[in-house]
């Protein structure tokens, strides 16, 4: 009995390798920072990902799988969707520093309270809601869906099809430390100041026990902190743009 597809060789040989490419795209498009964001509908992520997939599969660039046997078949996509989800999640990193980041200046500011719809499925501080959203325009300006798509193509050359084997472990638990330490080191100014502040506040404290300095010191790191945010922004960005697209190792 024949295992194979009860298709034409040629119809078998395409079909099978438009699944294995989305296979391995469909983690990356929906990680993507700007197109795979949460408040973009789901009918057009999969629109673009099933766009890229036809334009990859009849490019002829991808060698279609040497077999049609629904077993091996079956393995293979198994293998490209945590190859996909891999290289997507090395993808989303970059705007989770952003998340990180402004979480953590958040609570430095005094606006942890503060909640607002997110790009993610869970609602952020309006920092981090403002960085992350701020961080998918930039890389949506700089054509990095395009190169990521570009990369991709590239990296069938690289990661073969079914080559789980090829994916560096270390290589992406460093890529998320590194992620981590420098979304911590974006927000630091923040947190020194917000230490200075709560340094100062003490020893005003101690010196006038029966002034509250509670309810001055508190609007003023507020609005000192949201002019600072305001101030940096556009060279907190630039430092993070630089520094998430070495943290994606495949590109």
């Amino acid at each position: 009995m024949d295992a194979g597809l009860p298709l034409p060789d040629d119809l078998t040989a395409w079909i099978a390798l438009f699944m294995i490419v989305l296979a391995r795209l469909s983690f990356v498009i929906f990680f993507m920072p700007g197109i795979g964001e949460q408040v973009i509908p789901a009918r057009a992520r999969a629109f673009v990902l099933i766009g890229v997939a036809l334009a990859m599969t009849t490019s002829g660039f991808i060698a279609a799988p040497a077999t049609t046997d629904i077993t091996g078949l079956f393995g293979l996509l198994v293998t490209e969707i945590f190859i996909g989800f891999a290289l997507g999640t090395m993808l989303r990193v970059t705007i989770w520093m952003l998340t990180i980041a402004g979480s953590v200046i958040a609570q430095s500011i005094g606006l942890s309270q503060f909640l607002a719809p997110a790009l993610e499925h869970e609602a952020q501080t309006l920092t981090a809601n403002l960085l992350s959203m701020a961080g998918a325009a930039v890389l949506l300006s700089a054509n990095f869906h395009v190169e990521v798509i570009v990369s991709l193509l590239r990296l069938y050359t690289d990661i073969p099809l079914g080559a789980l084997t090829l994916l560096s472990g270390p290589m992406l638990a460093q890529s998320f430390f590194s992620a981590f330490g420098f979304a911590l080191l974006l927000a630091w100014p923040f947190v020194a100041i917000n230490l200075l502040y709560n340094i100062c506040l003490g020893f005003i404290n101690k010196a006038l026990p029966s002034l509250m300095v509670a309810f001055v010191g508190a609007p003023f790191m507020v609005g000192a902190g949201t002019m600072l945010l305001a101030v940096s922004v556009a060279g907190l960005l630039i430092a993070w743009k630089d520094r998430a697209m070495q943290l994606v190792g495949w590109m």
